[in-house]
């Protein structure tokens, strides 16, 4: 059970937050906001540690280009390694100073990597004093709530077994602390992520919008012969090209049999006249994800079979839009898309849930219980026909089509952010014609 401030309900601290006035290029003042939101969830025997990994290394020359820890992220805006955050509600002494926000950071940044921000509401010091301050805090507290990138487990391989890095060191810590219990930051951290502010939906419309480029530029393009990392080539250029960092995940260009692979990632058939394919992508940009898929005949032109499937996708997701809004159930989104689908003959070849949270990760946290005013979620409906079925005529074997729009939930409806995105067959077919021209 969270610990909280009787003072400070959650409801009360959450709709503080997403009611403050924030502006594009307010950053700073938006992830102070969100820092005083979790101060608030806290209680005076607790406090809240969130760390950042290291980079990893690819090969001897070079690493994996590093992406923050996601609540990290989001309480900070910082995107850099050796980064750690202490919220404690009853203060913490660094140095000559009790504050309850203090950024740990390395000193020495690298050449064109900026240092953190300053702090309106703590201080940043050297990370090299970390271990020391919480080591101050420690015997003072009931409850810590931490996470970091550092994985749970590990494998040794060598003996074949997992080493649960985590768990023993939580162990560890309430050995030496015995009033102490070291509980995950997740939950807490998350009540603050489901519902985004205005200037996050920003920034999900502008990761959406570099992302729509990209697939309008695809289908531009797309022609028999092409191979599917040409498409993807070209989608992740005009994402990059309108300020993404990189793709918010590994880009799904799937034609023809790899349509029906729901998370296809080689990208490395050649396209031939008469497939589909599916391209599910997603820029990421100033740390928020856009998730949108479009699914489009090689050739130019759908055939009746691909049309019909792909009319009764979009009637799935058109129903399911039309009826969103603050206070539907979550499971009404998958009912409703499985009564079209199974209305048209095709639910038997639904495989997945139609939705998920979107935001600072492409599957963003949440629970999936009521959609709330707030919610970005994505509209996904799919459908998948296996090569070998015989249950169905030869022409409609082999057909994968996948429909998905990210929609900002309302009080008296939604706002699909992907809007802009041709998704009408009709449309489509005539972008396809007029890139040949």
């Amino acid at each position: 059970m969270i610990r909280m401030d009787a003072r400070f309900p959650v409801a009360t601290v959450i709709a503080i937050l997403l009611a403050l006035p924030v502006r594009a290029g307010t950053a700073p003042d938006e992830h102070a906001g969100r820092r005083a939101a979790m101060l608030g969830l806290l209680d005076s025997s607790s406090a809240l540690v969130l760390r950042s990994g290291e980079t990893q290394m690819r090969n001897p020359e070079a690493n994996f280009r590093f992406r923050q820890e996601s609540h990290l992220l989001y309480l900070t805006g910082e995107d850099k390694p050796g980064v750690s955050l202490l919220l404690a509600p009853r203060g913490v002494r660094v140095g000559d100073t009790v504050v309850q926000v203090v950024l740990f950071a390395k000193k020495g940044e690298a050449e064109g990597v900026p240092a953190p921000r300053p702090l309106p509401d703590g201080i940043i010091t050297d990370q090299q004093q970390f271990a020391a301050v919480l080591a101050s805090l420690l015997p003072q507290l009931k409850t810590l709530y931490a996470s970091s990138m550092s994985p749970a487990f590990v494998n040794d391989w060598l003996n074949n077994k997992p080493l649960f890095l985590e768990r023993e060191s939580r162990k560890e810590v309430e050995r030496k602390f015995p009033d102490l219990k070291v509980k995950s930051a997740g939950a807490l951290v998350a009540k603050g992520r489901v519902r985004k502010s205005p200037w996050e939906i920003e920034r999900i419309r502008e990761a959406i919008d570099a992302t729509g480029e990209g697939l309008k530029r695809a289908i531009t393009i797309c022609t028999p012969g092409i191979w599917e990392y040409e498409l993807q080539a070209a989608i992740e250029y005009e994402m990059m090209r309108r300020g993404a960092r990189a793709p918010a995940f590994q880009s799904i260009i799937g034609s023809g049999p790899n349509a029906l692979i729901l998370h296809y990632e080689y990208n490395r058939r050649r396209m031939v006249a008469g497939d589909l394919v599916v391209m599910d992508v997603g820029a990421e940009l100033e740390g928020y994800a856009a998730d949108v898929t479009r699914t489009i005949p090689v050739s130019g032109r759908f055939t009746p079979e691909q049309r019909k499937v792909y009319n009764a996708v979009l009637r799935a997701r058109d129903s399911v839009v039309a009826k969103i809004k603050a206070g539907m159930p979550w499971p009404d989104m998958d009912r409703i898309a499985k009564g079209i689908l199974v209305g048209e003959g095709f639910g038997r070849f639904w495989r997945h849930s139609i939705s998920h949270h979107l935001g600072i990760d492409v599957h963003d946290v949440g629970v999936m219980d009521t959609l709330r005013a707030g919610m970005v979620v994505t509209v996904e409906p799919g459908l998948y026909i296996p090569v070998n079925d015989t249950t169905v005529t030869p022409a409609y074997r082999g057909i994968g089509v996948r429909i998905e729009d990210d929609v900002l939930v309302t009080e008296s409806g939604c706002e699909v952010l992907s809007a802009q995105i041709p998704r009408n067959p009709d449309q489509i077919e005539k972008l396809m014609r007029r890139g040949k021209q």
